[in-house]
């Protein structure tokens, strides 16, 4: 009877060409493709992703962004993308990105649903909105441990334009297979910044920063 029992259901999950799903009272099918792969969907995550975005930071000197969790939420660092044009005189900018355990003060910090920069936005309007401090060039807060960090070239206009510049926006994306991406835990004194190192006497005519990220 065991064996019959075992057969019927086997043939079952065979007949559907999917994997049962149970959650509380219902239940459902996980489409498998023919690899034997879970399909997923991309760009449809349940998850309420965010992005704070500065752009058209014209400047001489270092600039920055820290965001700051939520009092009950922290958030997980999806993608980090730095950009910079063009200057009137060559540089290596470094970017670092890092914890920090206090607050920032000061800079200008984003509006929420903003129609102009620096803004924080949800990707969904379904989901509600990110009610953590996210600034630019601001005090940044007592540092923590460093995540991640590269280089970046800002060209050279004019005479010299022999000085080819990087990408013009160059991201890193993290969490991506088994990877787990940059946490920070809730609470409105922990944090993380992405700092660009001074653009030096050329400036930059329009240089920007964007952090992607899930709240939890």
């Amino acid at each position: 009877m065991r064996f019959a029992l075992l057969s019927v259901l086997l043939s079952t999950v065979a007949l559907a060409q999917g994997l049962p799903l149970v959650s509380g009272n219902s239940s459902d099918l996980m489409t498998v493709n023919s690899a034997k792969s879970a399909l997923v969907v991309r760009g449809k995550s349940v998850a309420a992703t965010y992005q704070c975005t500065a752009t058209g930071l014209v400047t001489t000197a270092l600039y920055s962004m820290q965001l700051d969790g939520e009092a009950a939420r922290g958030f997980r660092v999806q993608k980090v993308c730095v950009g910079g044009s063009n200057a009137t005189a060559a540089a290596l900018q470094t970017i670092t990105i890092q914890r920090r355990t206090t607050a920032s003060t000061g800079g200008t910090a984003a509006t929420q649903e903003g129609t102009a920069s620096p803004s924080v936005s949800k990707l969904d309007p379904a989901d509600g909105n990110y009610t953590g401090r996210c600034a630019v060039t601001p005090t940044l807060g007592t540092a923590g441990a460093i995540l991640d960090g590269w280089g970046q070239m800002v060209g050279e206009l004019g005479a010299g334009a022999a000085d080819a510049p990087s990408l013009g926006v160059f991201c890193k994306t993290y969490g991506d297979e088994s990877e787990k991406a940059p946490a920070v835990l809730s609470g409105t004194t922990n944090g993380l910044s992405v700092s660009v190192t001074a653009a030096g006497a050329g400036g930059l005519a329009a240089g920007s920063i964007t952090i992607m990220f899930i709240a939890e």
